[in-house]
């Protein structure tokens, strides 16, 4: 295309396993995870909060227990038991060069329960990560190898699977695995939003422009077919979702392609990730589409600080830029994994270069976004590394009153800007009473001041140190109030012979429950923390094992600022 400057940019990347390398995906052989028809909640790279997704959620007819098997011959090589994120998660590396993994699970069969109990009891701690050797926990093809449930961050319960290149640990799209999943529907082309860029204008001015889409049946045009205006360099970004059959969830693509008159400018595939680069979705996505409205723009442009590596060809960086003053038609084509295939074009109408102009980042100090930065004001300090954030930017600061803390409250910028690397905050102390510094931690207010969210810390030298990963309004708190422990359905003294567990409801008011513990008569006992019921329960049963008579239960909680309470119980069976 005339005026088009073209910098090409193609990654390949080659991944072995013991020597090997992972064979074609169409090679494979995968059964499914699940005895019941495979229907969709979430699919791979589906936009979320920070990150694309990185597998599938596959519904569980919204109840837990449905077997779990194994895809394919192999050996347990991970199991992390957690509150959080994955909640009990499994993994199973194949021969093959992929691992499984299967999360959100409540149990597990018996050979592999054994074995997690053991590592519990002999590190005294419900949550653990574990790494069988290839010899202890070997399985089959089909084999049951856990329950499906609703731990960790689930939200409902379903089954989230990922399968990874065992050597690099890089998600790829399992429905390139060839899982009977239907899917018979065409991508959903919502608008497209222009981008002024390093001067550019769109119908004169320096805004954003949204243009609407109509169609259907994968045909989509302009909804008003007119030319938009355009001048100096320009970034577009389409706004797009799909569908799978059996279920009104809202899924990601597969592929895009962005075509400028008869030349394609621009392709993304979505058939791997990387962990390490994931939350760059934060500048590929407009961000404040997606938070805001949860709008899923992929941008065809990319910032100098995005490292994801989902992009089969750029020109000139995606700044689309003309030298003449025609019309020319732009075209996306957006696929899913089955090749349903989705289409828009609008034209846009040159009206030729324009000057390079500087464009202005606000009022405000500099953040330069590629060097490492050190932000300093009254009693206050932030440490940024290099890349810390996806683009220069002139931040805000401001502080004031906050009652019950103990520095001003700092409102460092806002969290409306998306931050890619944690970066050290440092909070001058006013007032905290002596012997009282080890109970200082950093909060994050809400946008009311009503709520604290705990980022911890550590006192030094009259000041508070910690890392967080956003800007935001930050003061300083005590937390010197213990951890609270109400008994359900236990009594000093009580008769707990019919019961199958005893029940508490755990509380703690600001840094948050860090470590719980149970004894019976000096003994530890595996308990378990719910923390979506904020309950602590310990079962009667094989593992827990406990004699008729008189005992001795003791429950020590902790919080993460070392404020511990202790319940003492006399109980028999």
């Amino acid at each position: 295309m005339k005026g088009f400057w073209i910098i090409l940019y193609l990654g390949i990347s080659f991944f072995k396993v013991n020597g090997q390398s992972a064979i074609p995906y169409e090679e494979t052989n995968f059964s499914s995870p699940l005895g019941i028809d495979l229907v969709l909640a979430g699919n791979f790279a589906e936009m979320r909060s920070n990150h694309f997704h990185t597998g599938l959620d596959i519904k569980t007819n919204g109840r837990e227990g449905y077997k779990i098997y194994a895809i394919d011959s192999g050996y347990i090589s991970r199991i992390n038991i957690s509150h959080w994120g994955y909640g009990n998660a499994l993994y199973i590396t194949h021969p093959n060069g992929y691992t499984s993994v299967y999360a959100h699970l409540s149990t597990f069969p018996p050979k592999v329960l054994d074995y997690i109990r053991k590592k519990q009891f002999s590190r005294e701690s419900e949550t653990i990560e574990v790494y069988p050797t290839e010899s202890e926990l070997p399985v089959e093809k089909e084999e049951v190898v856990a329950f499906s449930g609703n731990s960790g961050s689930s939200s409902a319960p379903h089954l989230h699977f990922e399968i990874r290149e065992s050597a690099t640990e890089k998600p790829v799209n399992p429905l390139l695995f060839h899982f009977d999943i239907k899917d018979t529907k065409k991508p959903v082309l919502l608008d497209v939003k222009l981008y002024p860029l390093e001067g550019g204008l769109i119908n004169g001015k320096k805004n954003e422009y949204n243009v609407d889409l109509k169609g259907n049946d994968g045909n989509y045009g302009r909804a008003y077919d007119l030319p938009i205006n355009v001048k100096g360099k320009i970034g577009c970004a389409i706004n797009t979702i799909d569908y799978l059959d059996g279920a009104g969830n809202q899924c990601g693509i597969y592929t895009i392609d962005l075509v400028v008159d008869e030349d394609t400018v621009f392709k993304q595939k979505l058939d791997k990730l990387d962990f390490s680069t994931n939350r760059y979705i934060n500048t590929h996505s407009d961000y404040l589409g997606y938070r805001l409205n949860k709008q899923s723009y992929h941008k065809s442009f990319v910032s100098e600080n995005n490292k994801l590596d989902i992009y089969d060809l750029i020109k000139n960086r995606g700044r689309i830029e003309f030298d003449d003053t025609l019309e020319h038609k732009i075209t996306y084509i957006v696929k899913d994994v089955y090749g349903n295939t989705s289409v828009a074009s609008f034209r846009l109408k040159s009206e030729g270069l324009n000057e390079m102009v500087e464009e202005s980042l606000g009022v405000g100090k500099l953040i330069d976004a590629s060097d490492r930065n050190l932000v300093s004001e009254d009693g206050f300090e932030a440490e940024l590394p290099k890349n810390a954030v996806y683009e220069d930017l002139k931040y805000q600061y401001s502080q004031s009153t906050i009652s019950n803390s103990y520095s001003p409250l700092h409102q460092f910028h806002d969290d409306y800007t998306p931050v890619q690397k944690y970066f050290v905050l440092r909070l001058k102390s006013v007032g905290i009473p002596e012997g009282k510094e080890d109970k200082a931690l950093i909060v994050e207010m809400s946008k009311n001041k009503k709520v604290a969210y705990a980022k911890g810390g550590e006192f030094k030298d009259g000041w508070v140190e910690t890392e967080v990963r956003s800007f935001g309004d930050y003061t300083i708190k005590l937390d010197t109030v213990p951890p609270v422990i109400t008994p359900v359905n236990i009594t000093d003294g009580k008769n707990v012979s019919a019961q199958d567990y005893i029940q508490f409801k755990i509380a703690d008011n600001l840094s948050g429950i860090e470590d719980y513990d149970v004894y019976i008569d000096g003994k530890w006992k595996l308990a378990f923390y719910d923390v979506k019921k904020a309950t602590l329960t310990m079962y009667f049963d094989e593992y827990n094992d406990i004699s008729a008579g008189s005992h001795q239960l003791k429950v020590v909680l902790e919080d993460e600022r070392k404020n511990k309470t202790v319940l003492e119980f006399t109980f028999t069976r």
